[in-house]
């Protein structure tokens, strides 16, 4: 399948299961989250890699926030702090934002910085909350690996002598084993711009701060510049002395209190400077991570909203093949090797049936995540309106509640259609793989051995609700 069709699909099973679904749900018209938009970074050695650094102050004792632009297949670190120490509590939540699915303090937290490991569909919130607003700095980076698609493993083992014809004795398909490879990715720094900007504010005041006499010098002369501009007329600026000696208290109030306002922003500087340089080195650590592949699903386990797989399916069967020297590059799809006399043949119609594989596994989360949060929007609506049939408020949410009960009933109609769709592609994909079999002496290969694993994906995909 193109990916402009891949994006249309799941756009289209998104927009149709609930509109609702850009936020953790709530029935408060009072919280009014900010969006963290996920964006790509466009350097060299950088492909598919997203990330926002995002920096606000606590003017509210619980701030909220969303994040968008991942997928399913990426692994997402979400690291928040704050600039001057101050305690806060940070938790995830998917379906609504009562239901926190992940919490940490960053008073706990190593260089006072949490980090959450998470894979997740769809957008998620995360919510900081504090004592009492200060107007404090803090920072949330979000960073999002490429897309590794690689936990399904290979569906084929190497196939018997004796299975080659249709008169040899064909063992019984065997239970597949999972198998991955990593990639190498490069440095992350998502927040050089700010960090830039913080700098240049910092050391413009560390040098007026440096050097007090030249600093105040040229302070008092822009200041007074202000007042006697009143006064300027051709002949002159003329002041009686009591205007003069009140012009000169002036000055002195306003020097101190730019002098005080640099000795904050200095200072400030200094807690960003601390703070980035920790946020330098734990972007590097996870970076590393993502290399791993091996260790990658065990390190990102918590799946948000429970409705996440990160294992083969139980019970699938690995299929007898001459080709089995394909392997997964960095994103887990089929690699082409050099010298390899069945890759030719055999290379786009391997990677058409492997990536189906992953498609079906994207259709069922969608709509098994989609399901979950209608589900718990429904249940939460209906405790917090304190639904009674005569009320008004009860009313209100009648309506609402069949908007979304509806939208399920366009979830689940999308889905049957692609399924369908997806059960003709995976076939058309195994019929290329039944000639390519037939060629290096593999007879029957399907009716033998593929239409095993077919009957597999089209009972395990099935929508069962």
């Amino acid at each position: 399948m193109k990916p402009l069709q891949n994006i249309l699909l799941f756009g289209l099973l998104f927009i149709g299961a609930f509109q609702g679904y850009a936020q953790p749900f709530t029935l408060d018209k009072a919280i009014q989250p900010v969006e963290l938009k996920l964006l790509a970074d466009t350097r060299t050695g950088h492909e598919g890699e997203l990330g926002v650094v995002y920096f606000n102050r606590l003017t509210d004792s619980t701030m909220y926030h969303y994040v968008t632009g991942h997928d399913l297949y990426n692994f997402v670190d979400v690291l928040v702090t704050s600039i001057d120490g101050t305690p806060l509590k940070v938790s995830l939540a998917k379906d609504n934002w009562e239901d926190v699915q992940a919490e940490q303090n960053t008073a706990k937290a190593q260089d006072g910085m949490v980090d959450f490991k998470i894979r997740t569909w769809g957008s998620f919130g995360i919510k900081v909350e504090t004592g009492q607003p200060n107007n404090s700095l803090y920072t949330i980076t979000v960073l999002a690996s490429p897309e590794k698609k690689t936990y399904l493993g290979s569906a084929f083992r190497t196939i018997n002598e004796d299975e080659m014809t249709s008169s040899g004795k064909a063992s019984p398909i065997e239970a597949g084993e999972t198998s991955s490879d990593g990639g190498k990715t490069n440095n992350y720094l998502l927040y050089i711009l700010l960090g830039v900007a913080l700098l240049v504010i910092g050391v413009l005041a560390g040098k007026l701060m440096g050097r007090k006499g030249k600093g105040t010098t040229v302070i008092l002369v822009f200041l007074s510049l202000l007042p006697l501009g009143s006064f300027a007329q051709e002949r002159g600026a003329v002041l009686t002395m009591e205007e003069f000696e009140n012009w000169k208290e002036q000055q002195n109030s306003k020097h101190e209190m730019v002098m005080s306002q640099l000795e904050a922003l200095e200072s400030e500087r200094k807690a960003v400077d601390e703070v980035v340089g920790n946020l330098d080195k734990t972007i590097s650590t996870i970076r590393k991570q993502w290399d791993n592949l091996k260790l990658l699903y065990n390190t990102y386990n918590n799946g948000l909203g429970k409705c996440i797989s990160s294992a083969p399916p139980a019970q699938a069967p690995s299929i007898p093949s001459i080709c089995t020297d394909l392997y997964f590059d960095d994103n887990g799809e089929i690699s082409e090797e050099e010298d390899q006399g069945c890759t030719q043949c055999f290379f786009e119609a391997r990677k058409k049936f492997n990536n189906m594989r992953y498609q079906f596994e994207k259709l069922a989360t969608i709509y098994k995540c989609t399901k979950n949060f209608s589900n718990a929007a429904i249940s939460f609506g209906d405790d917090v309106s304190g639904f009674t049939p005569s009320g008004a408020g009860g009313l209100a949410w009648q309506t609402q509640r069949r908007n979304i009960e509806k939208s399920v009933t366009d979830l689940e109609q999308a889905y049957d259609s692609k399924y369908a769709e997806f059960l003709q592609s995976l076939a058309d994909a195994m019929m290329e793989l039944n000639i390519c079999e037939a060629k290096y002496g593999v007879e029957d290969w399907y009716d033998r051995f593929g239409y095993m694993y077919f009957e597999f994906m089209k009972e395990k995909y099935q929508r069962k609700d």
